[in-house]
């Protein structure tokens, strides 16, 4: 039932299996079959392979997620890599180092076909990398993850716009047979609430990337290199929101996290939720943000509030329940969107009014012969573990059309 659940078809059975065998590089090597980021996996999937488990009924699944962290954990460097020998003829171009991208690239590789992934940063990864704070995903962990997807074949350039340094129609004329978008959805969506505009006041996305670039050592660990007061609202209820609360905790600052649902009905794990608390993270539920109320020298210096109700899929505001906290930052973290700003510098690959690059829901193809997409760049947003799959995904469809 558990292997129904898994979006990347994960032979969950078996690799177990190996485990309680005490081979934790076979199981390591049966999950690589079907996905090549085991390590993120096994500590950022919202697993909804564990609520298929049988088990379930009894309110104990198994802990799969955990199981596939202690396989990748310790049985990665049990495995030998055989070195990469001669040079494959199919080409293809993904452009996008984020999970779905390199998930392409990697799956292309294991069936023969070449990839070069493009992207825009300086290091790969993506959102893995400067959207997720290190206490949730190591650098080292990732960076060995990937570092086992590029001895598969897989090549890199960095520091490479797409749209800019280089046409799509440029990769299509020379030695790429296709091109796979896996752009990711990184652009933040901006909320209409009063002050959002107060400098002082940052985006999820923004903050995140801020405080996964703040270098830390044995002197600095807990010095932000940009603007912060000591306290601090952060707005939101997903994965993004309780991260920059989390992130803020870690920078010493007394952090609100405000949001308008219930505790309960929060879109993240419960273990995450309750770890937030334990570090002092301080939970502001059933409260929606009217205005960011700016000081006398223009920054910001309170959020004003008012609690609600949800009754159904309304939303009731109690009377007279406005109050104001005194805050030095806001971050709103209310969600995100395509980045398709690569796709849009091609005008014949057609763009949907969300801002997702539209594909033909059987080939993965956009409007433009020979290029595809897939990730959240078409859907707009979603898990990890999804993106991972969708590129997966992708890299059939394009084998598919290429008839390999």
């Amino acid at each position: 039932m558990c292997e129904t659940g898994c979006p990347l078809g994960v032979k969950i059975k078996e690799f177990i299996r190996f485990l309680r065998e005490g081979h934790a590089a076979l199981a390591y090597e049966k999950i690589r079959e079907d996905n090549g980021f085991p390590s993120i996996c096994g500590r950022l999937c919202h697993a909804p392979c564990e609520s298929r488990c049988i088990l379930i009924k009894e309110k104990a699944p198994i802990a799969i997620r955990a199981l596939e962290r202690y396989a990748a954990d310790f049985g990665k460097s049990r495995v030998a890599r055989p070195a990469m020998t001669g040079k494959m003829a199919v080409k293809a171009a993904v452009i996008g180092a984020g999970p779905a991208g390199l998930s392409a690239a990697y799956a292309l590789a294991k069936q023969g076909m070449a990839a070069t992934v493009f992207d825009a940063g300086d290091r790969p990864g993506g959102v893995l990398r400067y959207g997720v704070p290190d206490f949730r995903l190591p650098r080292k962990v990732l960076d060995g993850d990937i570092a086992e997807i590029l001895a598969a074949g897989v090549e890199l350039k960095m520091n490479c716009l797409v749209g800019r340094t280089v046409s799509v129609e440029d990769l299509l004329k020379s030695k790429f047979s296709a091109v796979l978008f896996a752009t990711g959805a990184g652009v933040p969506k901006f909320m209409d609430v009063k002050g959002a505009n107060i400098p002082g006041v940052y985006y999820g996305e923004e903050f995140l990337f801020r405080a996964n670039l703040t270098k830390t050592n044995i002197f600095n660990r807990h010095v932000p290199t940009f603007p912060l007061g000591k306290k601090i609202a952060v707005i939101g209820s997903g994965n993004t929101a309780l991260d920059c609360a989390r992130a803020a905790i870690r920078f010493g600052l007394e952090v609100h996290l405000i949001f308008r649902r219930s505790e309960e009905e929060m879109r993240v794990r419960t273990a995450e939720r309750v770890y937030g608390k334990e570090e002092g993270v301080k939970m502001q539920a059933l409260t929606r943000p009217v205005e960011i109320i700016p000081g006398k020298n223009g920054l910001v210096s309170g959020i004003k509030c008012v609690r609600v109700n949800n009754i159904g899929d309304k939303m009731i505001v109690l009377p007279k329940s406005e109050w104001t906290l005194a805050v030095d930052n806001v971050v709103i973290a209310v969600g995100h969107q395509p980045n398709s700003h690569a796709a849009q510098s091609c005008p014949a690959i057609k763009i949907n009014p969300d801002g997702s690059i539209w594909v033909d829901a059987a080939t993965g193809m956009t409007t433009m012969k020979g290029v595809f997409a897939c990730g959240n760049a078409v859907t707009n947003a979603g898990p990890v573990a999804q993106a991972i799959a969708a590129g997966k995904t992708a890299a059939e469809n394009i084998l598919s059309a290429l008839q390999l």
